[in-house]
């Protein structure tokens, strides 16, 4: 089974994160794998829009521990580093594609799935929707470009607030604040999905990829830089003792309940 599901559907493509058990928390590899993906659509040339979702009711709940636990007690500087470089190339490829890709996000939208859904150019909430950065209470920091993709949306002291206070922010909340451009009911959501993309198809194409250009390119470089930041950040974070104590908690609760880690 494709853990990366890729459809083209004539000027729409979707492209669904496939691993519902683990409510789609994803490793360096699906990271990778996202990045390509949406590269090899925009070489295709047939999509105007991609769609960005993930299976089994949920989003994405970030990064997939089993992948940090197989690296053993002490990983080394070179395992952590290509692993973040691999998370954040997905984040780099939604924002430099000349295609629009829009988050549609029921469910679970944590840690690095929260900073995923950020990147897209838009994000289209079902009502079951919540988002929560997480890294802070396990001792992390972001790593996919919310500190600085979060306050463009939302301001300086709210996303001080969400990042630093680990807040679950549900759809309603995130429509008030300028999270997400829309809420629709989870019973209707591919019918409002589509919807709101037709709306974008009545458009030229060549207006549409210009606009993105012109908005987002003034940004690349900006939140490369802050991808670098939070790269550099996360990764002596990831050798600290504060995040192995954290990990070791969370890891024996989740054995407790027993779901595994």
């Amino acid at each position: 089974m494709a853990e990366l599901v890729s459809e083209s559907d004539g000027p729409i493509h979707r492209l669904t994160l496939n691993i519902p058990s683990r409510r789609n928390a994803i490793t360096p590899v699906h990271a990778r794998s996202l990045a390509q993906h949406i590269e090899e659509v925009e070489e295709a040339g047939e999509a105007r829009v991609i769609l960005l979702s993930g299976a089994g009711g949920h989003f994405c709940a970030g990064l997939d521990l089993h992948w940090l636990r197989s690296l053993g007690a002490n990983p080394s500087v070179s395992q952590l580093q290509h692993g973040l470089s691999d998370f954040q190339s997905a984040v780099i490829a939604i924002v430099r594609s000349p295609i629009p890709v829009l988050a549609v996000v029921q469910g679970t939208a944590a840690g690095f799935g929260f900073d995923l859904a950020l990147a897209c150019d838009m994000r289209l909430a079902a009502s079951s929707a919540a988002f929560t950065s997480a890294f802070a209470r396990m001792g992390l920091v972001p790593d996919g470009g919310s500190t600085f993709t979060l306050p463009r949306l939302v301001g300086v002291g709210r996303s001080l607030r969400i990042l630093m206070g680990n807040e679950t922010v549900d759809a309603r909340e995130a429509l008030s604040i300028g999270m997400v451009e829309e809420v629709i009911d989870d019973s209707i959501l591919d019918s409002g999905v589509r919807r709101t993309v037709n709306t974008l198809l009545e458009s030229a194409g060549s207006s549409i990829r210009s606009i993105k250009r012109l908005m987002r390119a003034q940004e690349v470089g900006a939140l490369e830089q802050a991808l670098s930041s939070e790269g550099a950040a996360q990764l002596q974070a990831l050798q600290g003792q504060e995040f192995r104590l954290r990990l070791e908690a969370f890891s024996a609760r989740l054995a407790a309940r027993g779901q595994g880690a």
